[in-house]
C-alpha cells in the first residue's frame, strides 16, 4: 500500500511531503518524468491533508529548507498564506541555477496573472 495512504497525522504529512519534494525535485533535475510524476502525486495527497487539518502554516518551517525542491513547494503553497513572503522565497530559487529556478520563475509569473490557486 501507498504510504501516502497512511496519513494519520500532521508530522508524517511533512514528513512525506519533505521527502516527495526532495525526491521529485532530483527527478526532475534529472529528466525522469515517471519518478517525478510519482513524487508529484504524494506532494499533492500530503498538502490535501495538511488543509483538510488547517495545517498549511506548518510550511513556513520549510520555506528555509536546504533542499531547493522543499523550498519551492513550500513557496508555492506559503503564497495565499503570505504572499509576500512566498513570492521572496521563489525570487531566490530564480536565482539559483538549474531546472527549479525556471519552475519557479514560471510560477512566479503565473501567480502574478492570476491564473494559480494553491
Amino acid at each position: 500500500m501507498d504510504t501516502v495512504m497512511k496519513i494519520k497525522d500532521i508530522q508524517s504529512a511533512l514528513e512525506i511531503f519533505e521527502d516527495a519534494c526532495i525526491k521529485h525535485s532530483e527527478a526532475t533535475e534529472q529528466g525522469d518524468y515517471k519518478t517525478g510524476n510519482k513524487y508529484h502525486s504524494k506532494i499533492m495527497k500530503a498538502i490535501a491533508f495538511l488543509k483538510s487539518e488547517n495545517a498549511i502554516t506548518y510550511l513556513k518551517d520549510y520555506l528555509s529548507s536546504p533542499f531547493i525542491g522543499v523550498r519551492l513547494w513550500s513557496a508555492c503553497y506559503w503564497l495565499p498564506v503570505n504572499e509576500q513572503e512566498g513570492i521572496r522565497v521563489l525570487e531566490e530559487i530564480v536565482k539559483s541555477p538549474g531546472i527549479n529556478s525556471l519552475t519557479a520563475e514560471t510560477t512566479l509569473s503565473e501567480w502574478k496573472k492570476g491564473n494559480l490557486k494553491f
